[in-house]
């Protein structure tokens, strides 16, 4: 294996914002190609992946976060599994404009299990800032010794969906 233009590579890799170190992270996303290349689609999914990108871009937040699959669909087919993401978030139509479903707690290792949904769908612009919502109650009140952090999965398990409903909602 040829080893010597490998900084080379990750310098054009960097250009085209495809070199981030944010494997395992929220912002390490499974997103379907959404409304802007799937006839199937009922509402973009890149667009939102970016204000998430834009939302949680400081690293060390991230990896303070521990590991969060986020999964987005964008529609019912659900190509990105959004149901199984700790976070999903599902692309609806609704009279034309793009809303986006979000649910919590879904599953796809070997305890697999379905994410329930949160509430009602929130507008395309909101999407980001529901999301930080719903970390900001992960990070309130997730459990922690000297050696372990409770995971986002562990904690929806323990506490259900309604701390984060309610600080979503009201």
């Amino acid at each position: 294996m040829q080893t010597n233009n490998l900084y080379e590579l990750w310098q054009q890799l960097a250009e085209l914002h495809l070199a981030r170190a944010n494997i395992n992270t929220l912002t390490d996303m499974i997103v379907c190609p959404g409304w802007d290349y799937c006839s199937l689609a009922n509402a973009t999914t890149h667009n939102i992946a970016e204000q998430i990108e834009k939302q949680f871009d400081d690293l060390d937040y991230l990896y303070d976060l521990g590991e969060i699959r986020l999964n987005m669909s964008g529609c019912i087919n659900a190509c990105a599994h959004h149901h199984t993401g700790d976070i999903g978030i599902l692309g609806v139509d609704k009279k034309g404009e793009h809303w986006y479903q979000i649910s919590i707690g879904g599953n796809s290792s070997d305890d697999a299990k379905l994410g329930k949904i949160l509430g009602k769908s929130v507008p395309a612009l909101e999407v980001a800032n529901t999301i930080q919502q719903i970390v900001d109650v992960y990070v309130d009140l997730r459990a922690s010794t000297d050696n372990d952090v409770e995971s986002f999965g562990q904690l929806v398990e323990r506490v259900g969906i309604d701390p984060f409903k309610e600080k979503v909602y009201g």
